[in-house]
């Protein structure tokens, strides 16, 4: 429809019905946005974010998750294990067998993905889950495999990971903002606490973020979208649920999983995934630094406390 006949229709509406629906219904329209990475959703009222509206809410804590929400995991995960794979090769793979790694890669990611359930779920330990999409994966493709070529590989990965981990930019100016306005920071995150801590640790956002508020799955002894990791969160920070807000991008542990648990959440939708489930985020982002500038915008105008 264009703007013309939308005018239109809405002029009928505010004439013929004169109710403050038709009103709401038209402002909305005139807020919507689609185009500039950052999707304004009518989900509710605390979901006008930059259009003048003063939105309120009791938020005294926001919690993140950490990969693909602080930093690209992805970019970080291609560029170590192809710095893996090259070494592997050098070391293992003689010519008569030689695959690059753009042969290599989507095979070692489908059985990532594949097989992710099973440790998350606590079927299988870290080490054996990484034995298993390693040595699937060399299977696969014909490749030498067994459980020391998996140590050997995975042990090079988890030595040289965190030297591309960056943090998306705006992260350390947010959570700056964030403390001196008192707003209280926590991570939640489903792992291994070694590889997460030291995550955070080259992040450098450990400057901002306690100890006791980092919460890893591995640690906790359960992962999200499981309500109980939340209501453990809770605890540490001491405050109630509708204080709490949780910033993610994934939609069933992020978004879903913190609103069943009573949270408010924000979907920082960086890999545009779709939405399976009727849960309603607060706001919803494509971009990090787009997230970062309207809760500074909103915390510095004394909207969020």
């Amino acid at each position: 429809m264009g703007r013309f006949k939308v005018i239109k229709v809405m002029d009928f509406l505010l004439i013929r019905e004169g109710n403050i629906i038709a009103f709401y219904f038209w402002v909305c329209l005139l807020l919507y946005k689609e185009g500039n990475h950052v999707k304004y959703r009518f989900y509710n009222q605390f979901d006008i974010i930059n259009s003048g509206v003063n939105w309120q809410m009791d938020w005294k804590a926001v919690t993140f998750d950490l990969d693909n929400t602080l930093f690209s995991h992805e970019e970080a995960f291609k560029k170590a294990i192809k710095e893996c794979f090259k070494t592997f090769s050098d070391k293992y793979i003689n010519e008569a067998h030689e695959i690059t790694y753009e042969q290599f890669f989507p095979v070692f990611k489908l059985n990532c993905d594949r097989y992710w359930d099973k440790y998350e779920s606590g079927e299988v330990d870290g080490k054996t889950y990484r034995r298993i999409r390693f040595n699937e994966t060399m299977k696969d493709l014909a490749l030498p495999y067994g459980n020391n070529y998996a140590d050997f590989f995975h042990d090079h990965y988890y030595s040289i990971v965190d030297e591309y981990s960056e943090p998306f930019e705006g992260v350390h100016e947010l959570f700056e903002v964030l403390t001196e306005h008192g707003v209280r920071i926590a991570i939640v995150s489903n792992g291994s606490a070694d590889t997460q801590y030291n995550k955070v640790k080259k992040l450098g956002i450990n400057k901002w973020v306690s100890e006791e508020h980092i919460f890893i799955s591995e640690e906790a002894g359960v992962s999200k979208p499981d309500k109980e990791i939340f209501k453990l969160v809770e605890k540490k920070l001491n405050l109630p649920s509708h204080e709490i807000v949780f910033v993610g991008d994934s939609w069933a542990h992020d978004v879903a999983g913190p609103i069943d648990a009573g949270w408010e959440a924000i979907f920082l939708n960086t890999r545009k995934e779709g939405k399976p489930t009727e849960h309603q985020p607060a706001a919803e982002f494509e971009e990090f630094t787009h997230l970062k500038d309207e809760l500074i915008k909103m915390v510095r105008e004394r909207r969020a406390l």
